[in-house]
């Protein structure tokens, strides 16, 4: 009977939760504590009672960053990464087709889970995980460990239910595990069975190879994607490893797209390091592509936010890896050139790394005549031919400006504001520049109007973008060749947007990596005034992480420090001193926190530790991490408490 009682109580507290941090809660504090109080009086150890999340959309810092990995297309690749470290042992194993996650554990708890995201933050997933049976969420070890790995579904979960649910038409295990996993019915999540293979462990002391890795995860319940060691990785071995697995690809039960191989000793991989983008030590041999054919019906040109033109096939749909695919990629007007491809042609499709279709080639002639257009399929403006693209002449391009309209609020991560719900606001003419997102003709009202009661969410978005980081407002404006690591080479060698503006190209081609090109793009973009003048004539704010951080009357620290004040050496307040927030405290998200405390010249710390000075509170804090600082004799603050000390 209290057995059952537990199960109940468990799911009461988890589907609570995730009311709770979707900021739609059901029931009072009082009572939903008094749910945890019943749990706990049955089994004070029960994984629910150490879950912590973020508000609904909330972000997660990876710590480190969860990297993608390195590609290879043939044995030479392999071999050449192989000879880094004079042939020394390398592990083999697959490299699954899912989606990346990073699990934490805490005291043997599972107590959050989040995607990959950008690598650098994730998607807050931990109270949909709590659902998923095939990981575990109570582990034997003390330590505050990190499991990475991929979620997925398996071929023959996924044919089930693509039997039982005949209205709607699911592309791919991949596609249907991460819509499973971003459902908001917990019941949906618990109907469907996802799995997940673990292929990276942190944070585990004393562990020196990947093979004393994979025993650890196994004997704690997780399935391993590394599966044995290639002591002599030689040619013949290694080619015999991906042989193997490449020929029985068909007999197991989930999608892959490679084979991955990783250094073996924790000294090699010490000594490999990283780059921005990948691990040295590890690499993925992928599968080759593979093809079928196919009639392609039209051509579709799509406009985007510089003008250019990408045409996209519409085919008559065919399997191919497991989806179902209707369009491919042609590329650009070359390579359509290239091929003399036509509607009615009879065509080979593959799926470049088992991801992106495309056409490879036209293996039949159809009956049809075909030429690339003269105008722009947006604004019939001309078109004019610029390498391999066609390029939009014209100045008032509804596609282009949607599209750039787009691109700021994917930069900004302003969330629930999508193509379509754009497309209202341009064509009701309410927003018909990104600056327009900040303007004080945009209220919260109109929103709700246009878009529902969506249209709130997305307004405090919107609110929350008013103080940005110099280096995401430069990437945001979609200038060419200024992308977020350019961005942040600018924002780390100037002060203001201002002397960014006043500098030459000369100056700026003294920055690492900008030559006198991309120095001209730059200097050209920052001083066109439809750009950043444009948006912060509405109010918005720019935090430079340089020097200073200036105030506006919308600015979340406001409350700190007096109107219109200008903050000088914000190290002085939080003097490197580390700092942690545990808990949610309302309008943030982890993300906004991490940037708050750092402009504030707090270092944000991933754990609580003996290096921690202090620990501030918000609500739900984690009970551990409290019991944990209590004990290391560590300053802890409610956010309330938190923001006075700060004003002091």
């Amino acid at each position: 009977m209290a057995k059952s009682r537990e199960k109940e109580l468990e799911e009461l507290i988890l589907y609570h939760k995730k009311l709770y941090y979707a900021g739609e809660p059901e029931i009072s504090d009082q009572k939903y504590d008094a749910l945890e109080d019943e749990l706990r009086n049955i089994n004070s150890n029960n994984a629910a009672l150490f879950v912590v999340g973020t508000p609904e959309g909330g972000k997660v810092l990876h710590e480190p960053l969860m990297l993608s990995c390195k590609k290879a297309s043939s044995l030479t690749d392999i071999m050449k990464w192989v000879s880094d470290i004079q042939n020394r042992g390398i592990y083999v194993g697959y490299k699954v087709d899912g989606l990346s996650l990073s699990l934490i554990y805490e005291n043997g708890n599972l107590i959050q889970a989040a995607t990959r995201g950008n690598g650098q933050y994730g998607d807050d997933t931990t109270v949909n995980i709590m659902f998923v049976d095939h990981i575990p969420k109570k582990i034997p070890i003390k330590e505050r460990i990190n499991v990475r790995g991929e979620l997925y579904m398996s071929i023959s979960e996924f044919n089930r239910i693509r039997t039982e649910i005949t209205d709607k038409d699911y592309t791919s295990p991949r596609n249907l595990a991460t819509g499973t996993l971003k459902q908001k019915d917990i019941n949906i999540i618990k109907s469907r069975q996802l799995s997940f293979k673990a292929w990276d462990l942190i944070g585990l002391e004393g562990s020196q190879t990947i093979g004393d890795l994979r025993e650890h995860l196994i004997n704690w319940g997780f399935d391993a994607a590394d599966l044995y060691l290639i002591e002599d990785p030689s040619n013949e071995n290694v080619q015999k490893a991906y042989d193997k697995i490449t020929m029985n690809r068909e007999d197991f039960d989930f999608e892959m797209d490679g084979v991955v191989f990783k250094y073996n000793k924790k000294q090699d991989r010490d000594n490999a390091g990283f780059t921005e983008h990948h691990p040295r030590w590890q690499i993925a041999w992928k599968f080759e592509n593979r093809g079928t054919e196919t009639i392609m019906k039209d051509i579709k040109w799509q406009v985007g936010r510089t003008g250019v033109l990408t045409p996209v096939a519409i085919v008559e749909p065919v399997l191919l890896s497991g989806a179902q695919i209707s369009q491919a990629t042609l590329h650009n007007a070359d390579y359509i050139e290239s091929l003399s491809i036509a509607p009615g042609d009879k065509v080979s499709i593959e799926r470049a790394g088992d991801v992106i279709p495309k056409i490879t080639e036209v293996v039949e002639k159809g009956q049809n005549q075909w030429s690339l257009p003269e105008n722009c399929v947006s604004c019939n403006s001309p078109l004019k031919r610029e390498g391999v693209n066609l390029v939009c002449t014209g100045n008032n391009c509804r596609d282009r400006e949607i599209q750039s309209i787009l691109y700021w609020v994917a930069i900004t991560e302003i969330k629930g504001l999508g193509q379509m719900s754009v497309e209202k606001l341009y064509d009701n003419n309410m927003v018909t520049h990104f600056a327009d997102l900040y303007s004080d003709n945009l209220m919260e009202l109109d929103l709700v109007d246009q878009l529902g009661k969506n249209g709130s969410k997305i307004y405090k978005g919107i609110e929350r973008t008013r103080n940005l980081p110099f280096n995401i407002f430069l990437a945001g404006l979609g200038i060419t060749n200024l992308g977020k690591k350019t961005g942040k080479l600018l924002a780390n060698h100037y002060e203001s947007f201002e002397e960014l503006q006043n500098t030459s190209i000369a100056v700026l081609n003294q920055v690492e990596g900008i030559s006198d090109i991309v120095a001209h793009d730059i200097l050209t973009g920052v001083n066109d005034p439809n750009l950043g003048e444009r948006i912060l004539l509405n109010n918005v704010t720019l935090v430079y992480s340089k020097r200073k951080k200036i105030t506006s009357a919308r600015n979340q620290l406001e409350a700190f420090f007096s109107d219109g004040e200008v903050i000088e050496e914000q190290s002085s307040i939080g003097r490197g001193r580390k700092i942690y927030i545990t808990g949610s405290v309302e309008d943030h998200t982890k993300k906004s926190l991490t940037e708050m405390v750092e402009d504030l010249g707090f270092v944000w710390s991933s754990s609580v530790s003996s290096k921690l000075a202090i620990l501030v509170c918000g609500k739900n804090a984690g009970n551990s991490k409290i019991t944990k600082a209590l004990k290391l004799g560590i300053e802890i603050l409610t956010w309330s408490e938190f923001e006075k000390k700060i004003k002091e």
